[in-house]
């Protein structure tokens, strides 16, 4: 993009139409990117429109000497991160485990991003868990089992299945939270 400084310097003055000429050459690189990681194009939309709310609102705070693309190559990955964190929190992790490796283009906004480091972020606290409550987080968050079905196939109370899901999910978000 010609006078891309310029045109950064203008938006962070507030300039709406210098705004839009971002928007228009950079949102569907940001879609892209996200959709070729979160494997959904209706997400990959919400993440991409929700960087670009935060560019205009945090404006004041982007630093005109760093390269634009690179500030929203962070801010993309920084969403995409919670994206993946709300996951863990409240759907099963199938999308999570099952995403493909390799989904980097290089030369682009993707080429650092590294979707595999997270996966493997989330097995490994798998792994480290307890083995009944690695049993509780997989049959509920893996299989989708309800809390009602884990205790009757584990012989388990309801509510020793919750504090299970609990400790797993705490777990989850410090581990996730030094991404």
């Amino acid at each position: 993009m010609r006078n891309e400084d310029h045109i950064v310097s203008r938006m962070i003055a507030g300039d709406t139409d210098a705004f839009k000429l971002l928007f228009d050459h950079y949102y569907p690189q940001v879609r892209t990117f996200a959709s070729r990681i979160v494997q959904d194009s209706f997400v990959a939309n919400d993440i991409a429109q929700n960087v670009f709310i935060k560019v205009w609102t945090k404006r004041v705070l982007i630093d005109s000497a760093q390269k634009f693309s690179n500030y929203l190559y962070a801010m993309t990955k920084n969403e995409i991160t919670d994206y993946f964190r709300s996951i863990v929190v409240s759907e099963p992790l199938d999308g999570l485990l099952a995403a493909k490796d390799g989904e980097h283009t290089e030369g682009t906004i993707e080429s650092a991003y590294d979707l595999r480091y997270i996966r493997e972020t989330v097995m490994k606290a798998i792994e480290t868990m307890p083995p009944q409550r690695r049993a509780v987080f997989v049959m509920s968050r893996l299989q989708g089992l309800s809390n009602n079905e884990i205790a009757t196939k584990l012989g388990l109370s309801k509510r020793t299945v919750e504090r299970h899901l609990n400790i797993a999910l705490r777990l989850l978000r410090e581990r996730l939270g030094d991404l």
